[in-house]
This record gives structure tokens, sequence and C-alpha cells, in this order.
């Protein structure tokens, strides 16, 4: 027997009973990582295969046959997430049944133990989902206000009435564990004025989180910010990387492209809304104000949550430091409200939309001062233009991301038994520019 019952999960382990999260691996000595592309669930240092554990029949009791296997197969969840939201609960709880009982199937067949627990330093994660759109919003007011001044924007008039967003692109979303090249582009030289080719300088992060659709709205339909909830598959970390000094000169009047089109980074595990029940924050800020009813979320289902954002740098191979943290409670607009904001024209929304918060700041240490811990900050932009000042990463001040930086982003969260669970690190090395 392979592993044993009860599962151990070691401290700090965001992967516990009552999180169990979904996503894509192959195992690493697999000579064709895509024909063996599946689905799976992280419980402690294990990865659960759910493939193979649907093929012995364990899913049966939620109505998934051996023959319908089809759903945790294959390089992405799409299939998985399109059930209804009441069909995916059943399976989750199923897979918490099974893995709290000594006496069932996982335990008890010794083949089935053997092949459905692979250590997940075994496993190659992937971009959990068929990504058919992607968009960015801008949903908090704090980093609005710490951010359209330095940019030379005022604040819109359009921000209080709705979550604002931009179209993004989807060949740039990577999963937790590739490198970033830093990017080049076509803007001013910082000493001669004159605009060139040339690597950016201020190469930057964005602290967000990202929510896939599962349920589609047709074309022509629309949902409101209380239905919305209906349609999410799940959460993941999300990080819309940035070249600050590009981005300042391409953003009027179309707003921005090269500047953030390089590369958008996401954690590898969905987490479902099911897990983060007991950590479901009071409505936004922006629920009480005067916005159009499809928008207004209700006290149940308020697409807010207390979800801790730590940020930390560790720089050419060094410890990291924890240099920012913020929380999505602190958001003004609601993950329910942008969902339903996206219907509005009736352009419909499918299966394996990625939709992002845009970056969560937090407010203000108030004795910032004498303050020299982490910012609360959702990106560097912010640090810099309120004069924050940073602890110290490899022995130097913090300033823009360098070449060898390694920068992790994580979620935890309180789950149903009031322990800490969390969305595992989205993490990435940056790497020198490639051409200029």
């Amino acid at each position: 027997m392979g592993v044993r019952y009860p599962i151990t999960v070691p401290e700090r382990c965001p992967f516990t009973l009552q999180n169990i999260p979904f996503g894509i691996f192959s195992l690493e000595d697999t000579q064709d990582q895509e024909s063996t592309l599946r689905a799976g669930s992280a419980i402690g240092d294990f990865v659960l295969d759910l493939h193979t554990l649907a093929q012995y029949g364990g899913f049966e009791a939620v109505g998934i046959s051996r023959s319908s296997v089809n759903v945790f197969s294959g390089p992405n969840l799409n299939s998985f997430a399109a059930l209804p939201a009441a069909d995916r609960a059943r399976v989750r709880l199923l897979i918490i049944d099974l893995l709290s009982q000594s006496e069932s199937m996982l335990f008890q067949n010794a083949e089935l133990n053997n092949k459905a627990f692979i250590l997940k330093d075994h496993v190659t994660m992937h971009v959990p989902m068929a990504i058919t759109d992607y968009s960015d919003s801008f949903g908090s007011l704090i980093h609005a206000n710490n951010t359209l001044g330095p940019f030379g924007f005022p604040m819109p008039q359009s921000w209080f009435h709705y979550p604002m967003a931009y179209n993004g692109r989807t060949g740039g979303v990577e999963v937790s564990g590739n490198d970033i090249i830093r990017p080049s582009g076509l803007f001013p030289d910082p000493i001669t004025g004159k605009v060139i080719l040339q690597p950016s300088r201020q190469l930057d992060f964005e602290i967000g989180i990202g929510m896939f659709v599962g349920k589609p709205v047709e074309k022509g339909e629309t949902i409101t910010a209380q239905e919305a909830s209906d349609h999410i598959f799940g959460l993941v970390l999300h990080n819309d990387w940035s070249a600050r000094d590009h981005q300042k000169f391409e953003m009027a009047p179309l707003g921005v492209f090269h500047s953030k089109s390089f590369s958008t980074s996401i954690s590898p595990w969905v987490v479902t809304l099911d897990a983060l029940q007991a950590c479901v924050a009071p409505p936004p800020p922006s629920n009480l104000t005067e916005i159009h009813p499809m928008l207004r979320c209700d006290d149940k289902n308020t697409g807010m949550f207390d979800v801790d954002l730590p940020a930390t740098v560790s720089r050419n191979g060094g410890l990291g430091v924890e240099i920012t943290r913020s929380n999505h409670k602190d958001e003004y607009w609601s993950l329910t409200q942008m969902l339903a904001y996206h219907s509005l024209n009736g352009c419909g929304l499918k299966t394996g939309d990625l939709i992002s918060t845009g970056t969560i700041s937090s407010p203000q240490h108030d004795s910032r001062a004498q303050y020299r811990g982490p910012a609360t900050n959702g990106c560097l932009t912010e640090v810099f233009a309120l004069g924050n000042t940073l602890p110290e990463v490899g022995g130097k001040p913090m300033s823009w991301l360098e070449d060898g930086d390694r920068l992790t982003i994580e979620g935890w969260f309180r789950a149903r038994d009031g322990t800490q669970a969390g969305f595992g690190p989205l993490t990435s090395l940056i790497r020198p520019a490639q051409c200029w």
C-alpha cells in the first residue's frame, strides 16, 4: 500500500482536506506529456489522480460512470467545469469523503492506492483550463487612487458605476513556474528621451485573483451579480506582469498593449467557491452606492473573500523576503459584480473565460513613517508613488524587479474546519531580455 490512512498534511501546506482544488498535471518521467494530461486534486504532499479514480468507479455514486471519465482526462478541466455547480460540489464532497475514511476504496484497494496517489514533486502542472477569453479588471479603489495620478490620469466618472476592465491576450497566460523574460519595447530612453527599442527597466507585478467561468452565458443573455456565483467554476491567483516605463508611453489613447501582453501568470490549482465559503467577506463598498440593480450583490453571495495575499522576492537564489501583502476583502468591486458586468452588453460568456480582479491593494499602515515591514500595495508602482520603504532584498534596497529575482505570490484563507488553507504558490523567475 503506497499511501496509508490518514494522510498527513504538513504544517503550512495549503492543500488541506477542506480545500480540494482541481488542476491539470502530467507525470514528470513520461516522454509524451501531452498524452498523459489529466485532472487531479491536491491533498497534502500528493496529487490525487481523478482520471484513475474514475476508471475504478470512484465517482459512480455521483453519476459519473466509468464510461464518462472524459471529464477527468485530456488537457484541461473545461468538461468538468461545464457540469452544473451542484454536480461539481458533489464530486468535491465525495473526494473529501473518500479521503476521510479508512475503509474507502482509496485505502482498501492496493492497486488503486498505488496508482491514484502521486507525490506532487513528481508531476508537472499545466494551465488548468482551455482559456477562451481573458480580461483584466480595475476593481480596487485603493489601487486606482494610488496609481492614476502618477500615470497622469484623473479618476474617471464611470469608475464608480461599474467595474472597469480591458480585454487581454489569452496566448500570454502561463502557469506558475514558467520563467518570465524581461520584455523589450519602443519607448523614450530615460537619459536621451529618444524613442528606441530597449528592455523595460521598470518591471512590475500585480497581485490579483482570477476566476474561471464554468456555466456559460449564452450570447444575448445577461446575468445579475446575485446569479453570478452559479457561473463561477473557481479561482486562481493572478499576476498581470507590467512594464511600467513602456506602459506610461503607450497608455493614451487606447490603453495598454505591449506593456502587459508579454505575460500573465496564474496558479495551477483552481480553488472552488465551496472551499471558500468559510471566508466569505461582507459586500463591497460599491454595493452601498447607487449602482445599477444588476450589479448589486446579496449578503450571502458577495463575491468577496478574506484571502490574504503576500508577495515575496528572492534575489539570485537567496532567501525570500516578503515585500507586500494585501487582501481581497479590501476590493471596491466584487467578483460577482465583475462577472455580471461582463455579460451586460450581451457578449456572452464561455466555459473557460478568465476574468481577473486586477491589482488588489489594501489600506496603508497607520504608522507608515516608522514601519519597515511589508507594504500593503498590490504592485511596486504604488509603493514608489506613495514613498513607502520596502525591506531589503539580497542585501540591497528593493526597487523594480531585477533579472534573477524570483517573485512568489501566495493566497491563504480559513477553511470550514477553521484550519488555514491556500491556493499554492504562484512563482516565476525573471530572466534577461532577449532582444533590443
